[in-house]
């Protein structure tokens, strides 16, 4: 019975994996095999001697060890065949969804006691983060209660609130919490007592006590009314001597805040942050203001920022913050504007161009980025915000600029774009501060997107300080394009000192050099269109283009 059973075990084992079976039972015969061999290989003169060598069959000890080394070949591959059969869960199964608790891992520990004090540092552990989740709930009531205040002036809102609340009373009851904030009033009406004198049942609903017709004069107090206080902004005083504890390098900026009565709009006050209405940051500490984004402020050379914030008075749940800082020249706050400048959106005439979007209000003026930030999109907080935000564009603007009367012989952005063609469908005027087209050597671009039935190609122009600058820059751009693979051709052109040709990859560049200025066509598809348009470009383009000057190194803002 026992030998039918064991065969039918075999039986089932080979017709449920044949070649697993095949591969022990070739495995077994290997080792059941080679004592044989061995021992017949011993005995047989395998090696037969020529020209007087003679032949010393091997040693009992050799024959056993070399026996034993070639059964181990199959005896190890069957073992691993036989453990490939099952494996130890707790030891190879990984599963990155479980958390392992102290018990799960007992068998790591040596003793009871190290174990019991694994415990007690995981219960200690818990204990933190309960603690932690505690905290973090009491701070979500202390946030609550902004939203309280909001919800009683505007009633609309209690009921929602009120179902906030109820759901947090479940999260409070969990972590060991009183109940949650209530919203309604649930104080009682006074009621009459009973058996008590009228009087004292009219004073406890409100009435008033009934006094004796015979009183006693009382000698006339003078009353004074407290004046309505009317005042938005700060004392000249206070103003002064807030701005006496702003550093120098930074003083400038912030004397640009709406910081007295006359500037800060009725019904508006300014924000406090600790003992102070104003904060100043220079290039180095300016992450402790705006942590995450300071870095690309650096990129386009920051000096210096001066903060403040307005609320209603009376309610600051919302503010109105202002953020102005201060670049090195007036091409790197066109090209920081530039980069947050939402797409597409419709500008105002605001410094030297400005835009709203959701309450706030932000523009760029000379050297100067200026962004009023308005924490709730609301038409009184867009009018605030676009209020304050023509101050601070009159404070910024030199005067002949804001008069309209600057000189031809000056560089500014609006003039570097006015040197851009019209037509062929111009869209997307932009500064490029750096890296521009993949050129390291190439910075301080203006250009604009352009379409002609449907080529596009970019449009740019650069002004350098001399024509021989300029010539230098264009010679690099022809030597790094063909060190790129580009095919190079130079071409006459009679409005222009050279004009080349680039050629790469189906798209084609073409770069002019007139007098200290570089422009041309980056990108386009099409290379006869393009030659046109770098022609007709080259021509409109003077023959001295005014330059950016490079702002001097001791005029940085950021030392305090």
């Amino acid at each position: 019975m026992a030998k039918q059973s064991v065969l039918g075990g075999l039986g089932e084992f080979f017709w449920n994996d044949p070649l697993m079976a095949t591969m022990i039972a070739a495995a077994i015969f290997a080792i059941a095999t080679t004592p044989l061999t061995f021992l017949v290989l011993s005995r047989y003169q395998y090696l037969r001697t020529r020209r007087g060598r003679t032949f010393q069959q091997p040693s009992f000890a050799s024959v056993i060890s070399g026996m034993m080394l070639v059964s181990a070949i199959p005896a190890i591959f069957c073992a691993l065949v036989i453990k490939s059969r099952s494996f130890d869960k707790n030891r190879y199964e990984f599963d990155p969804n479980k958390t392992w608790s102290v018990l799960d891992q007992g068998r790591g520990f040596k003793s009871t006691v190290e174990a019991d004090e694994a415990v007690r540092q995981e219960m200690k552990r818990l204990a933190d983060e309960r603690k932690k989740l505690v905290n973090s709930v009491k701070k979500l009531d202390e946030a609550m209660l902004t939203l309280r205040a909001t919800a009683r002036q505007v009633p609309a809102l209690a009921p929602d609130l009120l179902a906030v609340l109820d759901r947090m009373g479940t999260v409070r009851q969990a972590v060991g919490l009183d109940a949650p904030q209530q919203l309604k009033d649930e104080t009682a009406p006074p009621v009459g007592l009973a058996g008590a004198p009228a009087s004292l049942a009219l004073a406890a609903q409100g009435g008033a006590i009934p006094v004796p017709t015979t009183t006693i004069p009382q000698p006339a107090i003078p009353q004074t009314v407290a004046p309505q206080a009317t005042q938005s902004g700060l004392p000249p005083a206070k103003i002064a001597a807030q701005l006496a504890a702003v550093p120098e390098p930074q003083r400038k900026l912030a004397a640009m805040l709406p910081l007295s009565d006359g500037e800060i709009p009725a019904g508006w006050e300014i924000g406090k942050q600790g003992d102070k209405y104003i904060e100043t940051f220079n290039a180095e500490n300016l992450y402790e203001k705006i942590d995450g984004r300071a870095e690309s402020f650096l990129q386009y050379d920051v000096r210096g920022m001066a903060y403040a914030d307005y609320h209603p008075k009376g309610d600051d749940s919302y503010q109105v913050q202002v953020y102005i800082f201060e670049m090195s020249g007036p091409l790197k706050a066109l090209g920081k504007y530039g980069t947050e400048k939402t797409p597409g959106v419709k500008t105002i005439a605001l410094g030297q161009e400005g835009y709203v979007s959701a309450g706030s209000t932000l523009f760029y003026a000379d050297k100067y980025y200026t962004q009023i930030v308005s924490t709730k999109d609301d038409a009184k907080f867009a009018e605030f915000a676009l209020t304050i935000a023509k101050q601070i564009a009159a404070k910024q603007i030199p005067q002949a600029v804001a008069a309209g009367t600057e000189g031809a012989v000056k560089a500014t952005p609006e003039s570097m774009f006015v040197l851009l063609p019209e037509g062929s469908g111009k869209t997307g005027q932009k500064y490029v501060a750096q890296d521009v087209f993949g050129y390291g050597f190439l910075s301080d671009v203006f250009m604009a997107d352009y379409d002609d039935g449907g080529s596009k190609w970019q449009g740019f122009i650069r002004p350098y300080a001399d024509a021989a600058e300029a010539r230098k820059i264009f010679e690099k751009y022809g030597e790094d394009a063909k060190k790129d693979g580009a095919e190079i051709k130079k071409l006459e052109c009679p409005d222009a000192d050279e004009l080349m040709i680039s050629s790469s990859i189906g798209l084609v560049d073409v770069v002019f050099l007139k007098g200290n200025v570089l422009g041309g066509v980056n990108g386009a598809d099409d290379v006869k269109k393009a030659e046109a348009f770098a022609r007709a470009f080259a021509k409109r383009v003077p023959a001295k283009v005014p330059a950016f000057e490079a702002p001097p190194a001791e005029a940085k803002s950021g030392d305090e």
